[in-house]
């Protein structure tokens, strides 16, 4: 017994000492706050859902939808899940000056540079991604799902959809892995 003593007084007092550092507590997620228990058996706290995100530029009319994309980042944050962001390195169907609600002519943008926006940087190309490292796809509206991920809003029904954008649902659908979609704003001709 004393042994076992031994061996576990140093790891509860460690664990007791970092639980009593409140100032660093809201530092950390609580699912990665140590417990007592999990320094008595020294395992680690499990790591939330991995769960990529894909995007399909920045702007509700030529992009991703602003707050569809940051209402899922802000729950997923919240339900601890881990999330990397994804986007094709393809450029944009055209861009839309989004105070005129019209395009803009003279200017071309690429898909994942304007991506990176909503991303604050932290983006990978779609082509990387693989079913195999994550729980979970989703994929926000915006208008962009019709022009950059697809030719929806140029050929409806007969449309085509970006090949890595194709490959990823069919890798999470053949897993079994949830694929989230939603379109808050219809688009035209779709509903």
């Amino acid at each position: 017994m004393a042994a076992a003593r031994t061996l576990v007084a140093p790891r509860l007092a460690a664990a007791s000492t970092f639980a009593s550092l409140h100032c660093l507590r809201p530092l950390l997620p609580s699912r990665l706050a140590p417990s007592p228990r999990a320094a008595l058996h020294g395992s680690a706290p499990r790591p939330g859902p991995r769960v990529a995100l894909v995007l399909s530029g920045c702007g509700v009319y030529d992009g991703t939808e602003l707050h569809e994309a940051s209402a899922v980042l802000v729950h997923l944050s919240r339900g601890g899940a881990e999330v990397q962001i994804f986007a094709p390195d393809v450029p944009q169907m055209h861009v839309i000056d989004h105070t005129k609600g019209q395009p803009s002519e003279s200017e071309s943008r690429n898909v994942l540079t304007e991506s990176a926006r909503i991303a604050r940087g932290k983006i990978t190309d779609l082509a990387q991604l693989s079913a195999a490292n994550h729980d979970a796809a989703i994929f926000p509206g915006g208008f962009g799902a019709a022009k950059n991920l697809s030719t929806f809003a140029v050929d409806g029904k007969d449309c085509k959809v970006n090949r890595d954008v194709e490959r990823v649902l069919k890798e999470f659908h053949t897993a079994g892995k949830p694929i989230g979609t939603f379109f808050v704003c219809p688009l035209p001709g779709f509903l």
